[in-house]
């Protein structure tokens, strides 16, 4: 039982040390190579039964982009099927405006894929259409795109979402990814809003997950990836947000970038390290967190202090699905969520592949199945 406990207890100081490891190891580049400031933008909004924030949005991009001298706002529709089509209708023939609408839906990928080939100019700039932006975002993404060894900026996260909720596990997040963007290695921008050079963007296959993570970890190999701290993404409430589905589709996303050999052979070593270090690790401490919480009700008859420890840790699981403010019922039920998430993700790839095995044995030739 303690030996559990100090495993866990070295998972979790493991993740609060990747910072403390990461200020150790920051780069130091010197003086770096500017070019020209950045004065032509195109804006890539990715538009997904989105009906209700699109307008709004809208509005405040191209108000936005009206201080650059160039600019373009493509937005890509996936087929939506709730009247965005309907309403991305009034903004046809608006000016710096490209609207193009897909007729079956594929999917982020494709949607990004499309955009960047209907993009004029080589500042491209990602965004979704549900988080809210703080002022002047654009002008500020943009700036570090002029020097030559950055490749992509990536917004950040805000930690008090739009109903003024905040989350302890974002502010620490956010941390950590300033502590990367220090030593020139972002490990994956913040999907809902970023900056990259046209140069540096790689198309998308359809069936990645992760889009965001896989785009990064393709840059990572020639280019650095910086981190905004004044370019603030404030997204819905966190609690709704990190639901079942949400880690479910993470953990699979996680599953398949570690498939993508040819990704992860082009990262340099400390890469390796940082990716596993912050992606990878911190998924086993669900596991672990469950294997004490087992461990103390099967040694229950051994003593009370166990007992004690077992109804604790059953009462903060009860606490935890209910609603609420607090920071620390959020994280025990998102450790919950991806404990589920992992063993659910894991039994249908063991069964997916067992299954591919078999009828590829199935489909041989009678005289290989000898």
């Amino acid at each position: 039982m303690i030996t559990i406990f100090l495993i866990t207890g070295f998972l979790v100081l493991s993740y609060l040390v990747y910072p403390l490891w990461l200020m150790v190891v920051t780069s130091q580049n010197g003086k770096e190579v500017e070019t020209e400031d950045i004065s032509s933008v195109s804006l890539i909004l990715l538009s997904f039964n989105g009906k209700e924030y699109l307008k709004d949005k809208v509005n405040f991009l191209l108000q936005e982009l009206s201080c650059f001298q160039r600019f373009e706002l493509i937005i890509v529709d996936d087929n939506s099927t709730d009247g965005s089509r309907e309403l991305l209708d009034n903004f046809r023939g608006i000016r710096h405006v490209k609207i193009i609408g897909k007729t079956v839906q594929k999917g982020i990928p494709d949607s990004m894929n499309t955009g960047v080939k209907n993009a004029k100019y080589d500042s491209i700039i990602f965004c979704d259409q549900r988080q809210k932006l703080s002022d002047h975002i654009i002008q500020r993404i943009v700036q570090p795109l002029k020097y030559e060894n950055v490749g992509a900026v990536s917004g950040c996260v805000y930690h008090f979402d739009q109903e003024n909720r905040y989350s302890m596990i974002r502010k620490l997040e956010n941390f950590i990814k300033c502590k990367e963007s220090e030593a020139g290695s972002l490990i994956g921008v913040y999907g809902p809003f970023y900056a990259i050079k046209k140069q540096c963007y790689s198309e998308i296959p359809d069936y990645i997950i992760l889009d965001d993570l896989y785009l990064s970890l393709r840059i990572l190999k020639t280019q650095q990836i910086r981190l905004r701290e004044d370019c603030q993404i404030i997204d819905e409430n966190f609690s709704t947000l990190n639901d079942y589905k949400r880690a479910r589709r993470y953990l699979s996303g996680f599953l398949q970038i570690m498939r993508e050999k040819s990704i992860i052979s082009d990262l340099n070593t400390r890469q390796k390290i940082m990716l596993i270090w912050h992606k990878y690790l911190r998924l086993l401490i669900p596991v672990s967190l469950f294997i004490c919480y087992v461990s103390a009700g099967v040694f229950i008859p051994r003593g009370v202090e166990y007992a004690i420890l077992f109804s604790v840790l059953t009462i903060l699981g009860l606490i935890s699905v209910l609603p609420g403010r607090f920071s620390f019922t959020y994280l025990v039920r998102i450790n919950i969520l991806y404990f589920i998430a992992l063993f659910d993700v894991f039994i249908k790839d063991i069964l997916l592949h067992r299954q591919v095995a078999v009828q590829s044995v199935i489909s041989l030739p009678d005289s290989e199945n000898v």
